[in-house]
């Protein structure tokens, strides 16, 4: 903060000045007082308005409008006064250099402090635009490096001066970091703010914007028909960054789907409010930027483990019908010794391929879930009370097993009965496998109803 000059004003409506942070094309901005003593900035505006009442109207509802933006991640917008002849803007004050000062200095983040940044931005973002408001002029240098955390500020300020006129003939916006479409002399929608935020953070993250920072016309060239240099990104980021930075506005995720995205949750349903606030303490200085998301991303995370168990108890039970279900053998009197035991594997029986049948349609729901997160898992409960019901039926008829015997099983029971002989049947390890991972099959289906709401598909690509 700089002392105030000659002609500053000491006082701005109920406000009084402290000192000068800085001047820029729009006008002045202060450190100031409220009456309740809370420290805000002052934005006192050029005296170029026109004196047009409805272009002040105008002025005064875009103002409102950034008004109801909620306080995640922003430095919000107090108050506005757009009578007389310096029209002021009031928001809150964020103590801190911008991250264009940083990045300058040779401290632009790195590592999770990037991913602090990357996830309060587009937190801010996001919350803007759940408002109704564009930002139209999102940088590096309207983002304040607090304490707390990143704040965005400036946001609906572009957009209210051009409601009055003022910036009709100018673009609206920094031009290394504008959208195609802007270029292209479009009204600029939420689509731009996150190109905006992707040149951003690359410039954040290799110190280089993404399309240059040389003549205008050479940057709006690369802008409009070249690929951005994203070489200092890597992994998951970069590919985020790049699709942020699609030509098309139309195939750019919106700031919900980054903000999803970087909390590890992309395409789950959760409210807005939720996201906004955990994306807002994600973002701060003392928080991990892998964070988990919210209770309902968290069931939904919970859901696909057991979807994935399911899966697994499934394949086991397939598996498992190959295996000795059952050792047979023959009591002969009157020497009452056991002879000719032979081992049955499951798939030998009609029960045991049953079983393997359910299984299979069991594994099939499953592979069907994962692709459309339909809950189709939870209609495995079906197979699995069928593939119980197979395993079971062997333990109640257990003499039909006599069959499979390699000596004596073309003999019917009452002929082998006549002849004075007896079956000894004994269940083996593989009929304990499958009735186990059928009745698991079947819980761990009906357990998938606890996880939170199917994600839905990622919009806005």
């Amino acid at each position: 903060m700089r002392p105030l000059r000659p002609g500053d004003p000491p006082r701005v409506g109920v406000y009084r000045i402290l000192g000068l942070l800085g001047e820029g094309g729009q006008g002045a901005v202060y450190r100031g007082e409220a009456p309740d003593g809370r420290p805000v900035a002052v934005k006192v505006l050029h005296a170029r308005f026109s004196d047009d009442a409805a272009a002040r109207a105008r002025f005064a509802a875009e103002l409102a409008h950034a008004g109801r933006v909620a306080a995640f991640c922003t430095a919000r917008v107090l108050d506005a006064e757009v009578q007389g002849d310096r029209p002021y803007i009031v928001s809150e004050f964020v103590e801190g250099p911008s991250l264009a000062q940083v990045i300058t200095a040779g401290n632009a983040p790195a590592g999770p402090a990037l991913d602090r940044l990357a996830i309060a931005t587009v937190t801010a973002l996001a919350a803007i635009h759940e408002a109704g408001v564009v930002h139209r002029d999102f940088k590096a240098a309207n983002v304040i490096m607090g304490a707390d955390g990143p704040r965005v500020i400036d946001f609906g300020i572009a957009r209210a001066l051009e409601a009055t006129g003022t910036l009709t003939s100018a673009v609206v916006g920094t031009p290394v970091s504008m959208a195609p479409e802007q270029l292209g002399g479009a009204v600029a929608g939420p689509p731009a703010d996150v190109w905006a935020w992707a040149c951003t953070l690359s410039y954040a993250a290799t110190g280089v914007l993404p399309f240059g920072n040389d003549s205008i016309p050479a940057v709006m060239h690369r802008i409009l028909h070249e690929e951005p240099d994203l070489r200092g990104l890597s992994g998951p980021m970069r590919g985020l960054v790049a699709a942020c930075l699609a030509k098309d506005p139309a195939r750019r995720p919106t700031a919900r789907d980054v903000l999803l995205a970087l909390l590890g949750g992309q395409g789950a349903p959760v409210a807005s409010k939720t996201l906004l606030a955990e994306g807002a303490r994600a973002g701060t200085a003392d928080s991990s930027a892998t964070a988990t998301l919210t209770p309902s991303q968290k069931g939904s995370v919970l859901r696909r483990v057991v979807t994935a168990a399911t899966g697994v108890a499934a394949a086991g039970l397939a598996g498992a019908t190959f295996l000795p279900w059952a050792s047979v053998g023959v009591l002969q009197k009157p020497l009452t010794i056991t002879t000719s035991l032979a081992d049955v594997s499951g798939l030998a029986t009609t029960w045991g391929i049953g079983t393997l049948i359910m299984a299979v349609l069991a594994l099939t729901l499953v592979i069907v879930d994962g692709f459309t997160r339909s809950r189709a898992t939870v209609w495995a409960t079906i197979p699995g009370a069928l593939a119980v019901a197979s395993v079971v039926a062997v333990l109640l008829r257990q003499d039909d097993l006599h069959s499979r015997h390699p000596n004596f099983g073309l003999l019917s029971v009452s002929e082998a009965r006549g002849m004075g002989m007896t079956f000894r049947i004994t269940l083996s390890h593989g009929w304990y496998a499958a009735l186990g991972l059928s009745v698991a099959l079947m819980v761990l289906a009906l357990a998938s109803l606890l996880g939170g709401h199917p994600a839905g598909k990622p919009g806005g690509r």
